[in-house]
């Protein structure tokens, strides 16, 4: 869990005193007009405002494009069951339109995509990396969740804030596209 508050700790830094604080990296070259797709799965023990536990499954979904000019456009989606929460996010928002706390940057030859979410008494951060192989031909991809003291809860597809108990990331993929299949 230390890795966890060290994710969250800089999560809060960089959604505090915003990305200007930092040494923002352009994006590579390599990857401008291109699409990278992050996909996994979420498992999770989750608890319902009822106290009644049990596992939750979300398929997530961030697509980003990189314009020719080194801009990031992102279009994210989560769906769990029947519902589904998608919506391209303003590559200037501060947040998502849930209201929860994004990040989307270069660091280096990575791609780091962060989103807080605070709700009812806890807070928390997904950190994803996607990182490059030299030629920017192929990607890999690490998910993780932390959270700082206190309860991790986050409002579902539904709309419901549920507690989390436990968070595994399942098949995390990394993909590169030629051109913006957001424009499709």
């Amino acid at each position: 869990m230390l890795l966890g508050r060290l994710i969250f700790a800089v999560f809060i830094f960089f959604a505090t005193v915003g990305l200007s604080a930092v040494d923002a990296v352009a994006a590579p070259q390599q990857l401008q007009n291109k699409t990278i797709t992050l996909t996994w799965t979420a498992q999770a023990m989750v608890r319902d405002p009822d106290g009644k536990e049990h596992p939750s499954t979300s398929n997530i979904r961030y697509v980003v494009y990189v314009s020719s000019l080194g801009r990031l456009f992102e279009h994210s989606s989560r769906s769990a069951g029947k519902s589904t929460q998608a919506g391209d996010i303003d590559i200037n928002a501060a947040k998502t339109k849930m209201g929860e706390a994004r990040g989307l940057r270069f660091e280096g030859s990575s791609l780091v995509a962060n989103r807080g979410y605070a709700g009812g008494g806890g807070a928390g951060v997904m950190r994803a990396v996607a990182s490059f192989d030299p030629s920017f031909s192929s990607c890999t991809l690490a998910v993780t969740h932390g959270k700082e003291g206190g309860k991790l809860k986050r409002q579902g597809t539904d709309g419901v804030v549920r507690e989390i108990l436990s968070i595994s990331v399942v098949s995390p993929s990394c993909s590169i596209q030629n051109g913006n299949t957001l424009a499709n």
